[in-house]
C-alpha cells in the first residue's frame, strides 16, 4: 500500500512542477485594512483553479473557484467564466457564478478583475476581486500564438 501511495504522490508532484502558479493580492482591499490574497493553479491552456482569502475586522471569507478561459492568447488569460463556492464568518456557505478578465505582461505580472453572484442558505453571496500578482513558471507563447497577437 505504501508503494502505491508513493507512486501516486510522485505523479501528483510531477504534474504540479510543470504547472503554472499565480500569487495575487488586492491593493484595493489594503486601503480598507483588509488582507486579501489568492493563489491560482493553471491546469491547461484554458482551465484554472483559484483559491482566494479575505480577512479583516468584519471577519473571514474564502472562495474556491473553477475558471474556464474563453479565448486565451497565451495560457489562462483574457476573459473567463466559472463557478465558485465560498464560506465566511458572516454569511456561511454558498456558491454561484463568476466572470472576469486577466491581463498578463511579458514579465509575468498580472492584473485580474472579477465579479460574480451566488446564493447561500438564506443570503446572497457576493464575489468580487481586483488583484495584482505574479505568474511563476511562465510558459512562453508559441510562434503560432505570437502571430495571432
Amino acid at each position: 500500500m505504501k508503494k502505491y501511495i508513493c507512486i501516486l504522490s510522485f505523479c501528483l508532484l510531477a504534474t504540479f512542477t510543470n504547472a503554472q502558479t499565480e500569487i495575487k493580492g488586492s491593493p484595493a482591499a489594503w486601503l480598507f485594512t483588509t488582507l486579501s490574497f489568492g493563489v491560482e493553479q493553471v491546469l491547461s491552456e484554458d482551465w484554472g483553479v483559484d483559491i482566494d482569502m479575505f480577512a479583516g475586522e468584519g471577519g473571514f471569507y474564502g472562495t474556491l473557484a473553477g475558471k474556464y478561459y474563453l479565448k486565451p492568447k497565451t495560457r489562462a488569460d483574457g476573459f473567463h467564466i466559472g463557478l465558485f463556492t465560498g464560506a465566511g464568518s458572516d454569511i456561511g456557505l454558498g456558491g454561484g457564478f463568476l466572470g472576469g478578465y486577466k491581463l498578463i505582461s511579458n514579465k509575468g505580472i498580472l492584473f485580474e478583475f472579477g465579479l460574480g453572484i451566488g446564493r447561500g442558505v438564506d443570503i446572497t453571496v457576493p464575489y468580487g476581486k481586483l488583484h495584482v500578482g505574479y505568474r511563476f513558471n511562465r510558459k512562453k507563447a508559441s510562434k503560432k500564438d505570437m502571430n495571432d497577437i
